[in-house]
């Protein structure tokens, strides 16, 4: 021994009591039983929330949002009628509503948005339910939380797993419980041989943090290292034997030993931790900081130190499951279904296309109703909605057509008529509930209007279609005529488009018993264009045939002007011989004075199936 440590511990023994007298200078030691609880709350913001918006609501089952579509390959009448209700509907509702056009605007359609200085709904595909749609918000550990504070957030949330990010920002893996308990078992061999059970990667500053104590000395309390702990409740003896010596990663657990504490000092630990909050000699204070030991002081006793400190390592040294059943946020939700309820997880993360959290999926939420909802118009029949709206629930339908929608669940709204129109009903919506129009708006629903009837020549048109151009004249500051006369300056389909547009352009699909078949309609002014290209537009149409498992296909294209239409033709045998049309060419057959589908082709083509499935 030093003649320093040696004058040290003269100093140090006249506050060190006889054996059965108390200390002089110390408290009475009293014996407590402490109940290990994670009640501890750090100063220092450690979580976030992925996705939280201030003031959100809790979920409940109306919807967040609804969507207003027609048919898929839209027309002017459906796509202007979507987006006059989805305003009208938004003007009655708290409720976001959304117009949606199915696929790609047509030109026609894409001029009169632009006419009246209006912005056109937004292009889908589909409205299948993607994992996105569903996402919710989540707390996140950072990758520097302790093990300790990452307890208390499960507790707090109620979650069972909770995801960690890391420094980076990117997503490390699903911190668990069973993670936890694992890191808490690891004990090591039974004769301390085995450093596994002590050793810790921590920083004094987190380990101050968890066990809520007092730094008395030392420098660099941030730096992150290895520990070693080791506790010493024992004699001077048996520390020399038991306690490791020149270990600087050392991390030493006493209580008022004061000749403990100055041994330790030489022996170049790293950290001394003293129990109980008991005082610490000023004369250890000095040698501490000649030693470069930094001192802690807590009020915990040495039984709780020893567990907190094993969680006092951040969260990412945790040894993360490289399976871990990750989604995208744009994956289909029905798709993925199976995979999230197969997973023993009540939670699933979902990471983006650099791995960042997006937010996650609670199992729970398959089985809750879906966050959106549907308003369809020009249409009732799910074969000609936008792909995916049987997801959805419908809530309201607007429609001039056949009625062949399935059963809905709950009771909707239906507003339908035999008019030539769909904007025809939206405009009288507007009348009777005493809504007010903008001349922009107007002018939309009027351009719907003579667009479908054909500026008012066609069969399906109704006197109700007339009293509504009539009064959407006035508002607008325009005539139907003229919209007609600058929709039919747009390029001629046959003119510029190729075959799959002209055909797909607005076609819709019907079911009638055993017979599917599609009836697809473009208006020209020369139906010379027809025969130009009805190699080409046949082809076409027999590969949809082909790709769609039809029985027929007719294309019906109609001069307006001349009120006079050519059907194109291809389909079964049976359903060809029985078309009550005059031959015009190879597969092409006139009709004279038929300028509607729904009304003047559609018919014929049911009474022929009808027919057939009689025999």
């Amino acid at each position: 021994m030093s003649s320093g440590e040696s004058e040290a511990y003269r100093q140090i023994g006249k506050n060190i009591p006889t054996r059965g007298a108390a200390p002089r200078n110390f408290p009475v030691r009293r014996k407590t039983l402490t109940i290990f609880s994670f009640a501890f709350r750090p100063a220092r913001p450690y979580i976030r929330r992925t996705g939280e918006k201030e003031g959100m609501k809790p979920d409940t089952d109306e919807p967040k949002h609804i969507f207003v579509s027609g048919h898929r390959n839209p027309d002017i009448d459906s796509i202007a009628g979507a987006y006059a209700l989805a305003e009208l509907r938004r003007r009655q509702s708290g409720t976001p509503i959304t117009p949606l056009c199915p696929g790609i605007l047509p030109d026609r359609a894409a001029y009169l948005f632009r006419r009246f200085r209006l912005k056109p709904p937004a292009s889908r595909n589909d409205i299948y339910l993607r994992i996105r749609d569903i996402l919710e918000p989540c707390t996140v550990i950072e990758a520097g939380t302790t093990l300790f504070e990452a307890v208390n957030l499960l507790r707090e949330t109620g979650m069972l797993r909770l995801p960690v990010i890391g420094r980076d920002g990117k997503f490390l893996g699903m911190l668990s419980s069973l993670a936890l308990l694992s890191q808490l078992l690891n004990i090591g061999s039974s004769d301390g041989s085995d450093l596994a059970g002590r050793r810790i990667h921590s920083s004094i500053d987190l380990i101050r943090g968890v066990l809520e104590a007092e730094v008395l000395t030392g420098g660099d309390t941030a730096e992150e290292q290895e520990f070693d702990v080791y506790v010493a409740a024992m004699g001077l003896d048996s520390f020399e034997e038991h306690i490791p010596a020149d270990n600087r990663n050392l991390a030493l657990i006493v209580g008022d030993r004061p000749e403990i504490h100055l041994r330790a000092l030489h022996r170049e630990l790293r950290l001394l931790i003293v129990t109980g909050n008991r005082p610490v000699d000023p004369l250890i204070l000095k040698e501490a900081a000649s030693h470069r030991v930094s001192i802690l002081k807590t009020g915990l006793d040495s039984a709780t130190v020893i567990r907190r400190l094993k969680f006092s390592t951040p969260v990412e040294f945790i040894h993360f499951p490289q399976d871990e059943l990750t989604l995208s946020p744009d994956e289909r939700l029905r798709d993925q279904r199976s995979r999230i309820l197969a997973s023993p997880a009540d939670i699933v993360p979902v990471l983006d296309s650099g791995r960042h959290l997006a937010g996650v999926v609670l199992k729970k939420q398959l089985s809750a109703p879906p966050p959106y909802r549907m308003i369809l118009v020009d249409h009732n029949e799910p074969d000609q909605s936008i792909p995916g709206v049987e997801e959805l629930p419908v809530v309201e339908v607007v429609d001039h057509h056949r009625i062949g929608m399935l059963p809905t669940a709950t009771p909707i709204r239906f507003t339908g008529d035999v008019v030539g129109s769909s904007c025809t009903l939206i405009a009288m919506m507007y009348r009777s509930c005493g809504e007010s129009l903008t001349p922009e708006l107007a002018g939309l629903l009027l351009g719907g209007i003579v667009s479908d009837t054909l500026l008012l020549k066609s069969p399906t048109t109704a006197p109700l279609d007339r009293r509504m151009c009539e009064w959407l004249e006035k508002l607008s500051g325009t005539t139907g005529e003229e919209l007609m006369n600058e929709l039919m300056q747009i390029d001629s389909p046959l003119a510029v488009k190729p075959a799959e547009e002209v055909i797909g352009g607005d076609c819709k699909t019907y079911t009638d018993g055993k017979f599917k078949f599609a009836l697809s309609q473009v208006e020209e002014t020369n139906l010379e264009l027809l025969h130009q290209r009805r190699d080409e537009l046949a082809a076409e149409i027999r590969r949809r045939i082909e790709a769609e498992a039809l029985d027929f296909f007719g294309l019906l294209v109609t001069d307006a002007v001349r009120e006079n239409s050519e059907l194109l033709a291809v389909g079964s045998d049976d359903i060809m011989r029985n078309l009550p049309y005059e031959p015009a060419g190879p597969e092409l057959f006139a009709l004279p004075g038929v300028l509607s589908r729904k009304k003047q082709l559609l018919p014929q083509i049911l009474a022929v199936t009808a027919a057939l499935q009689q025999d």
